[in-house]
């Protein structure tokens, strides 16, 4: 018997060691594949928030609604990046990334400090923590700055809310300061974000399962209406769902069931190798299934609780129910809000943006399976076994995702390079944004101001003799590569401009920050930097496998008939070696 123990013993610490480095590597890959995949420049709907913001009072713009969401926590933030730091999406990615590490330690806190589990249970736990924040199918959200303020704004806050209110429940004084907390907390969600808001229904279910009084419940209860009222009554859009728009119980039902479920989707079809197209996605039936299963697990986590009144004061188990509720009534209200979009464009349904969500509302469930399982032997070590092989069930997802965010980031380079360069490369810069007009009028403000990609004053070199750039030091560098004319655009001021590609290399080990393209009397005449991952260099070069090595530039003003070459420019110094811009038949202005 004692031999048994002792056996027991030494597969449950190899159980726990094994636990916690999935839990440590899984934690860094995500936080790399951010670092390696967020959006730097200003993307998707910033463009229009970043207008309001630069063209209409501070307070004003502020407590403007968007799309029907209050945001007026993220627009300070964002607000004083634009006042102070020159609108850096770099340090808005920073915060935000902050925020969610942010929101994972008040879930590690409430895990570790509970007392009705032990070790192994806890690391389980962590690790579905580590798996559900830092997960790059949340990277839609996560890799752009500006939308993870938003969305982690709303989930700290939430989960800040909840975490008080258990303290409460534990019998923690002062009760008036903690409760100023919760509401605070409470209402920095409700506007962050729409979906913030769930936050007082979540209070109610949670207050009312854990017998707190009546005066605690009104509170909530008195603040939460007064968050609705304010809402009403800022300016912009609420939601509204038209008749021709509305849609059957059993319709919301479905899509319902699908957002929850979605994360499933995505996990299974990476497991296969053609890509998942959004068709497939509309009519897979996994989303469906998998979410109701949701619901069902949901209810019954839920449940005896309101009817029982038994939640008691376990800090896991009540940030647990909690942040199930919380996504599970958020997703409520993404159904609703979104009901028109939906109905245009039904792929919405499973847009991979909506797993931000849904992932933290899995996490809660299975927060709750770790602690009601960690006493029945019989149960224990399935779950626990199937919970630990998160990280490899989903890593090919996860990977995916990550080249997904690389991808996304090389994008929003070249577009913001085609605005450095002054040119209209339209095709590109739609895919900033699908207003491109927003964009190059916002442009004109932001190349004034010097702000975002145009605070490095990359757009000054133009025009001017390279021997006024770095006080004219070179330097060998040993620069290899290949520039070509790919196709011709044209300049705002209709002139015709060269769109450039090629690669280039220096010392066979590391690539340019940048190059400029220069004429035969060395007048620097365009900008060049690095856009797009090209495997067959990198394989050749022996550069990491995301490294873009692939450049995009391009030639204001260009002339055919003009000699034009490239230099590297980095490190306070230009490269003694050139490569010659080659060309071909010029081609019809694609814009």
């Amino acid at each position: 018997m004692a031999r048994s123990g002792n056996f027991g013993d030494v597969v449950e610490r190899i159980f726990q060691v094994t636990t916690g480095i999935l839990a440590l590597a899984f934690l860094a890959s995500g936080i790399l594949f951010l670092w390696n995949g967020h959006v730097t420049v200003t993307a998707f709907d910033m463009w229009h928030l970043y207008t309001v913001s630069l063209n209409q009072p501070f307070w004003q713009a502020a407590l403007l609604k968007y799309g029907s969401h209050s945001m007026f926590f993220p627009t300070l933030l964002w607000s004083i990046d634009i006042a102070w730091f020159r609108s850096n999406q770099q340090l808005l990615f920073v915060i935000g990334l902050a925020l969610l590490i942010l929101s994972a330690i008040v879930l590690f806190v409430g895990t570790w400090q509970e007392k009705t589990i032990g070790t192994t249970a806890k690391l389980v736990a962590t690790l579905v923590v580590v798996v559900a924040n830092f997960s790059m199918t949340r990277a839609s959200i996560t890799a752009i700055g500006p939308f993870n303020c938003i969305c982690s704004l709303v989930v700290v806050g939430a989960l800040a809310a909840f975490y008080t209110l258990a303290l409460i429940c534990g019998g923690t004084r002062p009760y008036w300061t903690l409760m100023i907390l919760v509401v605070t907390s409470g209402l920095i969600a409700s506007f962050s974000f729409g979906s913030g808001f769930a936050v007082w229904p979540t209070l109610l279910i949670l207050g009312w399962s854990a017998r707190l009084s009546w005066r605690t419940l009104g509170l909530i209860l008195a603040v939460g209406i007064v968050a609705v009222i304010t809402y009403g009554v800022l300016p912009g859009a609420a939601p509204e769902i038209t008749p021709e728009n509305a849609i059957s119980l059993g319709t919301a039902l479905r899509r319902f069931c699908s957002l929850l479920g979605t994360p499933f989707l995505y996990a299974a079809a990476a497991w296969s190798s053609p890509a998942l197209s959004p068709a497939a996605a509309q009519s897979s039936s996994i989303p469906v299934v998998c979410g109701t299963l949701g619901v069902g697990l949901a209810a019954g986590a839920v449940m005896p609780r309101l009817v029982r009144r038994d939640l008691g004061t376990s800090k896991l188990q009540f940030i647990a129910l909690a942040l199930t509720v919380f996504n599970f009534v958020a997703m409520g209200f993404i159904v609703i809000g979104r009901t028109a979009h939906m109905h245009v464009s039904p792929v919405e349904v499973v847009a991979p943006r909506y797993m931000f969500w849904s992932s933290l509302f899995w996490a809660g469930l299975f927060l709750i399976f770790v602690q009601n399982v960690d006493s029945k032997k019989w149960a224990r070590w399935p779950t626990f076994s199937a919970l630990s092989a998160l990280p490899l069930l989903i890593f090919p997802e996860h990977y995916q995702a990550a080249a997904w965010g690389r991808h996304v980031h090389l994008i929003m380079e070249s577009a913001a390079t085609s605005l450095i360069n002054g040119v209209c490369d339209t095709d590109m810069v739609a895919q900033m944004y699908p207003t491109p007009a927003t964009v190059y009028s916002l442009a004109k403000q932001y190349r004034q101001r010097r702000l975002d990609m145009f605070a490095d004053g990359l757009q000054d070199w133009i025009g001017v003799s390279e021997t006024n750039l770095f006080g004219g030091h070179y330097k060998s560098v040993e620069l290899k590569g290949s520039i070509a004319v790919q196709s011709l655009v044209r300049c705002a001021n209709g002139a015709p401009a060269a769109r450039v590609t090629g690669w280039a290399i220096e010392r066979e080990t590391s690539i340019p920050k940048q190059l400029i393209l220069v004429n035969a009397g060395g007048k620097v005449c365009g900008l060049a930097r690095p856009t797009e991952i090209r495997t067959n260099i990198n394989s050749q070069y022996k550069l990491p496998k995301f490294a873009a090595s692939g450049f995009l530039g391009y030639i204001p003003d260009y002339n055919p008939q003009t000699p034009y070459f490239v230099r590297s420019a980095d490190d306070n110094r230009l490269s003694r070696e050139t490569l010659r811009v080659t060309s071909s038949v010029p081609m019809a202005a694609s814009n």
